[in-house]
């Protein structure tokens, strides 16, 4: 059962010894400390793991990384995996599946199997899932407006035109950006409405006010472009409960993590107004994150071949879409996969959908080759939320582990 912990009262202090706090949680030097402590410093929604865990299967013997060799991003250097993975991509923690079977399982960094760590913006796709769910039991149409079932937005005339796919797809056409390296950016006034930084005078409180405020007129007309927006997210996640009542928490807890088999309770944080973060602020252990993860590698199967979640809206994912890979190249991202296009809250990064991906900032990531049977989850520190350097690097490392697997 869904239980509740109160934002502390003041600073919220992370760790007292080292100055951490809400203030500078995200000051590169206190992210190995903050990701696994954010019950701390947010209103948090604890989502209890069920009696039995559902145990991951172990090969006979683990993968080397340092025995693998790749070359270094944006130069002629040779490195192995391992040192790629503490040196350019800050890496936490790292978990490779194949086959069914986990070959590699590591934790760096102070990290350990039973810590919890935000998953970031990988919460977007893993949440998400409860709105598949609504859509196979024929609670939502996803060709109809986000108003139909949010009456709370109902007024805002953009919004009627936003359908639930638009939103799934990441293209509404609603006037946001997020460039975190622009400190003027209209991205940041959200994450402080929601509670990633103190207030500041003039922010408003909470996700419904900053939307009904700040993100309320098209820039596009919706369905034309891929626009990363966090927000919209949590309206999907807004949608799940308007049809099927209670919490996020509670239809998370039962409808995925008691039948995923997971082995911790996991945690996910609130808004100033009780609205939960789903775009960005679930904290698991690393293999829950692997076995929830494993739903997109399995057509919404756990690890013991039970239908958890709907095939259909996964197999959507994997769908090829010239409608989709036009709007995908419109947007910032086409540098990263050229070939790719964005469906239902994930990441396709080639041009047959046969790879996928679950990205957050700092260095989360899940990636799953279908063809391959490989997932791989990890958890990292990297000092900035997304650059070059990084996703080069995760990009690197995944060409060579799958070219190392095949």
């Amino acid at each position: 059962m869904v239980s509740h912990v109160a934002a502390p009262a003041g600073d919220r202090v992370i760790n007292e010894a080292l100055g951490i706090d809400w203030s500078n949680w995200d000051f590169p030097t206190h992210l190995p400390y903050s990701q696994r402590a954010m019950a701390d410093f947010w209103p948090t929604d604890i989502i209890a793991a069920p009696a039995n865990a559902i145990p991951l299967t172990y090969a006979d013997r683990s993968l080397d990384l340092a025995a693998i060799d790749i070359a270094e991003p944006g130069s002629d250097r040779r490195m192995s995996v391992e040192e790629l993975l503490n040196r350019r991509m800050s890496n936490d923690a790292l978990l490779i599946m194949h086959k069914g079977h986990v070959i590699h399982e590591s934790y760096r960094d102070g990290m350990t199997e039973t810590d919890r760590h935000v998953n970031h913006s990988t919460t977007k796709t893993l949440t998400t899932l409860l709105v598949g769910m609504a859509i196979a039991d024929g609670l939502v149409d996803p060709q109809a407006p986000m108003t139909e079932y949010l009456e709370v937005f109902r007024d805002l005339d953009a919004w009627n035109r936003v359908t639930v796919q638009h939103a799934l797809d990441m293209r509404t056409g609603l006037r946001y950006e997020e460039h975190y390296e622009d400190p003027d950016c209209i991205c940041w006034s959200y994450f402080r409405a929601t509670g990633y930084y103190p207030p500041l005078a003039d922010t408003h409180a909470g996700y419904v006010d900053w939307i009904r405020r700040e993100m309320n007129t098209l820039q596009d007309p919706p369905g034309q472009r891929f626009n990363y927006a966090s927000p919209m997210t949590n309206a999907l996640a807004l949608v799940a409960t308007a049809v099927y009542g209670g919490s996020v928490a509670s239809l998370l807890e039962e409808k995925i993590f008691q039948h995923i088999g997971a082995e911790a309770d996991a945690w996910l944080n609130l808004d100033p107004s009780g609205v939960a973060v789903t775009e960005g602020q679930l904290s698991l252990t690393l293999r829950d994150f692997a076995r929830w993860a494993s739903l997109f590698l399995n057509q919404g199967r756990n690890l013991v071949g039970q239908q958890v979640a709907p095939a259909a809206f996964i197999d959507d994912i994997s769908r090829p879409s010239e409608q989709l890979r036009a709007a995908w190249r419109m947007g910032d991202y086409v540098d990263m996969a050229p070939q790719g296009q964005y469906r239902n809250q994930t990441y396709v990064l080639d041009a047959e959908c046969r790879q996928l991906a679950m990205l957050g900032i700092h260095g989360q990531f899940s990636l799953i080759d279908l063809d391959q049977e490989l997932l791989v989850v990890g958890y990292g520190s990297h000092p900035a939320q997304a650059d070059e350097v990084l996703i080069s690097a995760l990009l690197s490392f995944w060409d060579r582990i799958r070219e190392h697997l095949q």
